[in-house]
């Protein structure tokens, strides 16, 4: 990590659980809570301008690790994140600029090619044409090295092609230098070239030397802007932003395994205006580390099994609680059970006991009572994605003098079924993991972990709280109601040990291997992610809101304000 200002910054932010992390920043770094406050940069009146630079390629990790000591330099008075996003699903430079000039995403503005093909710029036009429609007398100039960026600045007062980013570079000063342009649009493709040429990341010499590059100019612009003759008389505010990053294969241990791992999607902002107070927007929380060595359990050979099960039997008058991790490997399987308790699993569900077994992509938890030899239940639990640990959970409480089982996945409520006439689950088989005997159905192919018996209903506040951690201890509220607690990650060896006071190992059978996984244990969605920090569709409506434009319902923008408090 360079430079003497970079710290670790301990950021708190509030998800559906709360976590904390990590992160690497430029600049001197300190959160700012949330409030509803008016940025300070507001407190002075007088004449709004906008000075925007759009650099296409610069990944946001890249250009923070990157010698730049010109945009360093402002970052003590904006408000700015090395972890912004473009589209993820956008890769195309010109679905990106349409982004940060029309305020809304390619759903909305449809522009996917550089012919603008089935555009939609009537409903949901640039910015410039809002500023346009609200103050008429608004001059605005563009400075682009892309012809294709030119077809999304109709409506500026001047616009054009330049030949490189350093005639680019020069035309903005030349703009600041003599123009009267309230907003003034510069556009610099050459970091993008030099990626597309080496390689998106600062190992490729040629791409770090046109991101310095780019900060050389950055300076140069500068200059000029604080040179006016008018600068003290104007609020400008300074937008430097990326459209996009770009495709580099990250190390392992760099990989995240969200969105912020999309190099892409991976750029950076920064609004910078001599009014503002610094604020950083960091990477939020991701989800619980969970890594360690466990076994891949395959077809019918590699499973595993307690031969003195008793301790596992589940009457009528049983309540109870299961959990369990699963990492599918595929994303379809046909019935295969992955944990049971039953003489066999097999098509017209003969014998009495349970399962829980995998459907098409989601689970289930089946069982057959002693008082019916026809009656067999389903209780569906939710969908798991493969190669991706899900946390699962059924229980069976008691309400008055009903029981029903409820299912959970991630901690969340799936189904519940009502089971009071269906007898005793009871039997003398071995409690299984993985592979049950059987015909009619098909072979798993998972990896299981945290296996967790609990003589007792958990609470569902409880089995919500501890969904995503990765282990438990006597810490745990009902850990005196624990019947098994197998974490599964023992790394080596025979067994799967039993870390409950029972004792009772599971013995692996057939030919185990013990293989390593570094993975995320219920990482935030991707939308959800990308509410926490920045978005290239962010800025017309930052924009807007500097130039004291009232944003109207009916433009439907996507972007939101960033305030400096």
């Amino acid at each position: 990590m360079k430079k003497f200002h970079s710290y670790h910054l301990l950021v708190f932010l509030g998800l559906t659980v709360l976590g904390t992390i990590f992160s690497c920043n430029k600049g001197f770094d300190r959160m700012i809570e949330e409030r509803e406050n008016l940025d300070t940069a507001t407190a002075r009146f007088g004449n709004r301008k906008v000075l925007y630079l759009i650099v296409d390629g610069a990944r946001g990790q890249s250009v923070l690790e990157a010698n730049t000591p010109n945009i360093d330099a402002v970052l003590p008075q904006s408000i700015y994140s090395w972890v912004s996003l473009s589209d993820p699903d956008s890769t195309r430079n010109v679905s990106n600029w349409a982004n940060m000039l029309t305020g809304v995403k390619k759903e909305k503005h449809k522009i996917l090619n550089e012919n603008l093909t089935g555009a939609d710029l009537q409903n949901y036009p640039a910015v410039l044409k809002r500023i346009k429609e609200t103050r008429a007398q608004t001059r605005i100039v563009s400075h682009s090295s892309s012809a294709v960026f030119n077809k999304l600045v109709a409506d500026a007062d001047q616009k054009d092609v330049q030949p490189t980013d350093a005639a680019v570079k020069n035309a903005v000063i030349s703009s600041l230098s003599t123009d009267t342009a309230a907003v003034i649009i510069g556009n610099f493709t050459s970091v993008y070239n030099a990626g597309q040429q080496s390689g998106f990341d600062n190992s490729f010499a040629p791409y770090k030397a046109a991101i310095e590059t780019f900060d050389g100019y950055v300076g140069e612009i500068l200059t000029a802007l604080k040179k006016r003759s008018t600068f003290a008389d104007e609020q400008w505010l300074v937008v430097i932003a990326s459209s996009g990053g770009g495709k580099y294969q990250l190390p392992a241990n760099q990989d995240d395994q969200t969105v912020f791992s999309n190099t892409a999607a991976n750029t950076f902002v920064i609004y910078h205006s001599p009014g503002y107070k610094q604020r950083i927007v960091a990477k939020p929380f991701t989800g619980n580390r969970y890594l360690g060595k466990t076994v891949r359990l395959k077809g019918k050979d590699v499973r595993a099994q307690i031969d003195s099960a008793e301790a596992y039997n589940l009457t009528d008058t049983s309540t109870f609680t299961i959990e369990l991790k699963v990492k599918k490997n595929q994303e379809i399987f046909n019935w295969p059970s992955i944990l049971g308790k039953r003489g066999e699993w097999s098509s017209g569900h003969p014998t009495t006991g349970w399962v829980i077994y995998l459907e098409d992509k989601y689970w289930y938890f089946e069982w057959r009572g002693s008082k019916n030899t026809g009656d067999y239940r389903q209780c569906r639990g939710g969908d798991l994605k493969a190669n991706r640990w899900e946390h699962i959970s059924v229980k069976c409480e008691k309400r008055g003098t009903q029981y029903f089982i409820r299912t959970y996945t991630n901690g969340s409520f799936n189904t519940e079924l009502e089971i009071t006439n269906s007898g005793t689950l009871a039997n003398n088989n071995p409690l299984k993991l993985g592979y049950l005997n059987g015909n009619g159905h098909g072979e798993p192919d998972v990896y299981v972990s945290d296996i967790r018996f609990f003589r007792t209903s958990v609470p569902e506040a409880t089995i919500s709280r501890y969904s995503c951690e990765t282990s438990i201890d006597q810490s745990h509220p009902y850990w005196s109601f624990i019947a098994g607690y197998w974490p599964a990650t023992d790394g080596n060896g025979s067994k799967m040990v039993d870390l409950s006071p029972q004792a009772r190992d599971f013995n692996l059978l057939g030919n185990p291997a013990w293989e390593n996984f570094n993975d995320l244990m219920c990482p935030p969605s991707t939308e959800t992610l990308a509410l926490l920090v920045p978005q290239t569709a962010d800025i017309p409506a930052q924009i807007i809101n500097w130039l004291k434009i009232p944003s109207k319902q009916s433009w439907q923008l996507d972007g939101r304000v960033w305030l400096d408090q």
